[in-house]
């Protein structure tokens, strides 16, 4: 098994309710997320550690979701 990824974001910009971060160690993806997603100490200049964390149980109910829709919809095209 190895051990947890961790991906580097920077905290670029916090405005009207919306942070972009740069990730990657080169900061060259840029994305842009509601604030109330992060913490409320975030401050632009900020360097954040994402990590790659499974949710086995979350992602257990999401395929259970989908496969009920599936199910729901029969074999209609």
């Amino acid at each position: 098994m190895l051990g947890l990824q961790t991906m580097r974001a920077f905290v670029d910009a916090i405005h009207r309710g919306q942070v972009r971060l740069l990730l990657g160690p080169d900061e060259s993806v840029a994305v842009t997320i509601p604030t109330a997603w992060l913490s409320s100490g975030i401050r632009e200049g900020m360097v954040l550690q994402l990590d790659d964390r499974i949710d086995h149980e979350a992602t257990a109910a999401g395929k259970a979701a989908v496969q009920e829709l599936m199910d729901s919809l029969g074999d209609n095209p």
